[in-house]
């Protein structure tokens, strides 16, 4: 980062050992495995007592994890990413109309933006095909390759572009010329195609979404295999449709009314970090993530009053890390007040390609288990039958000999009746015809009275029904947008709680815990 170095050297207010720390935590996340501190010490330039003070610092942030193979990232640092997500309306509005486009299409369909020289996935809903491109949120790639790149790129002014493209680095797969050609095709026909251009094998075909002055603020695209979708069904069925979804998603975000509809206010996923503040953690590291992470979608945009009381700094020393944040680009200038920008998804946001459910799940529900003394789970249906997917019990001389990946009917767990008592009817229909359990339901003489009261209730009970001697209680898990993506329980032995204790005493903390793990059940996770 060229200005960036300029600053540092010129600038006095310019703090250089946040622009080092980042680096280091984009050192982390350009890797999948683990990286010694000489390692870190390597690949970002710096001293090896320096690289291990930036270690342990997003260590103690709960950022980083240390194993005997080294350092390396753990689902805490998605926080970081999460703030860009949160503060920004555009994925959440997209969202639903992507997922129509999936279910009307079978194909992958993706929200992306523009920033300096690349493209960002900020939503995506994937099909559910053996073969599709490895992109996740956050991924980003160079714009002049994509269909959504071309899109974006269209709204520059012919300056800004010819600096773009000038910027590029000349190769045998760049044509300025062939470029150019389609970016202006993209304006003109208010649509582009790539064909296998970016990804050997996939076609893609994108539209602008427009704010209310004209502006192309991102662009919608549908990705197919070349074998399955040919460029005519791309432009003849796939375009309409990205059209009437950019529409609504732009009607959702500014109605004519001028009021937007609100969004949900959740509590920033909060990294575990240690009781005690270990004396090598570098507080200016500490300072300009704590910055990064204060944006929400209560705070999409603050000024440095506001960031100074969020963070609890003196206003002198969070202008120097605002002003330090905006020069790498992390944040954007609006007026008086600072928004961040999609380059706060490659601080670590990489890592959600590599997690499940389960590791994200894992800390929560440890915690929990030792809290109620009880074994937690957490499953989703697979037809009729419930599959444990994450599980943590406290000590106790029983043990259940349930593990992930183990199948059981899930008219028998809390667990499934919770997951059953929300698929629509004609879902839950076709499940147990597909199973063969139309009738009376291994020994559940009427299935659909109890899925309604479930229903109604918001959870479920079930006492000795999977195994004797074995009770449990059970919620459902939901993301950000209110969809149920799976159900958590706590289960004991019947000689360790009473019966009529069983509501009482795990159901408050069961629904306290789905309520924090709202926002760690991001788009993306492996079930």
């Amino acid at each position: 980062m060229p200005v960036a170095a300029e600053l540092a050297a010129t600038d006095p207010d310019y703090v250089d050992s946040l622009e080092r720390g980042l680096s280091v935590l984009r050192a982390f996340s350009a890797r999948e495995e683990a990286l010694s501190v000489a390692d870190v010490a390597s690949l970002v330039g710096i001293t090896r007592t320096a690289a291990r003070r930036f270690a342990l610092t997003l260590e103690y942030l709960g950022y980083a994890g240390l194993s005997a193979e080294g350092y390396r990232l753990v689902p805490g640092v998605l926080a970081i990413g999460d703030a860009y997500l949160r503060s920004n309306p555009l994925p959440d509005a997209a969202l639903p109309h992507l997922d129509e486009l999936v279910q009307a299409v079978g194909e992958t369909a993706s929200l992306t933006v523009l920033h300096k020289r690349r493209v960002y996935y900020t939503a995506r809903v994937a099909a559910d095909r053996i073969v599709t491109a490895n992109i996740t949120v956050g991924t980003s790639v160079d714009a002049h390759g994509t269909a959504t790149g071309r899109v974006l790129l269209g709204d520059l002014a012919p300056d800004e572009l010819e600096d773009y493209l000038s910027a590029v680095e000349p190769g045998p797969g760049f044509d300025p010329d062939y470029v150019r050609e389609r970016i202006g095709e993209a304006r003109m026909r208010g649509w582009t195609v790539a064909d296998q251009e970016l990804t050997p094998g996939i076609r893609s075909v994108a539209v602008p979404l427009h704010d209310p002055e004209g502006r192309i603020v991102a662009a919608l695209n549908i990705a197919a295999h070349a074998t399955r979708v040919n460029i005519q069904v791309l432009e003849s069925d796939f375009v309409p449709r990205l059209q009437s979804a950019a529409q609504r998603t732009a009607a959702a975000l500014w109605p004519a009314s001028g009021e937007a509809p609100g969004r949900s206010l959740m509590a920033p996923a909060a990294p575990t970090r240690p009781e005690v503040r270990p004396s090598d953690v570098i507080q200016s590291v500490e300072r300009g993530l704590c910055i990064l992470t204060a944006f929400d979608e209560g705070h999409p945009a603050m000024n440095l009053a506001q960031i100074s009381e969020r963070c609890r700094l003196p206003r002198s020393a969070a202008r120097r890390f605002v002003l330090t944040l905006a020069s790498l680009g992390y944040l954007e200038q609006q007026g008086r007040s600072y928004t961040p920008t999609p380059l706060v998804l490659e601080l670590g946001y990489s890592l959600l390609s590599r997690l499940s459910l389960a590791d994200v799940a894992k800390p929560r529900l440890e915690a929990l288990a030792r809290k109620l003394g009880a074994s937690v789970s957490i499953g989703v249906l697979d037809g009729m039958d419930l599959r444990y997917v994450a599980r943590a019990s406290a000590p106790s001389p029983l043990i259940v000999n349930i593990r992930p990946g183990t199948r059981v009917p899930a008219e028998r767990t809390a667990l499934g009746q919770v997951l059953l008592s929300l698929l629509p009817p004609d879902a839950l229909k076709d499940a147990r015809s597909s199973a063969g359990r139309n009738a009376a339901t291994n020994g559940l003489a009427d299935l659909d009275a109890t899925l309604a009261t479930v229903r109604e209730q918001g959870w479920s009970y079930v006492d000795q029904l999977l195994e004797a001697g074995i009770r449990a209680v059970a919620v459902p898990l939901r993301n950000r947008r209110g969809e149920v993506v799976a159900a958590i329980s706590a289960s004991v032995h019947e000689a360790t709680i009473p019966d009529r204790d069983m509501t009482r005493n795990f159901l408050p903390p069961l629904r306290d815990a789905a309520d924090e793990f709202i926002t760690d059940l991001r788009d993306g996770l492996n079930i």
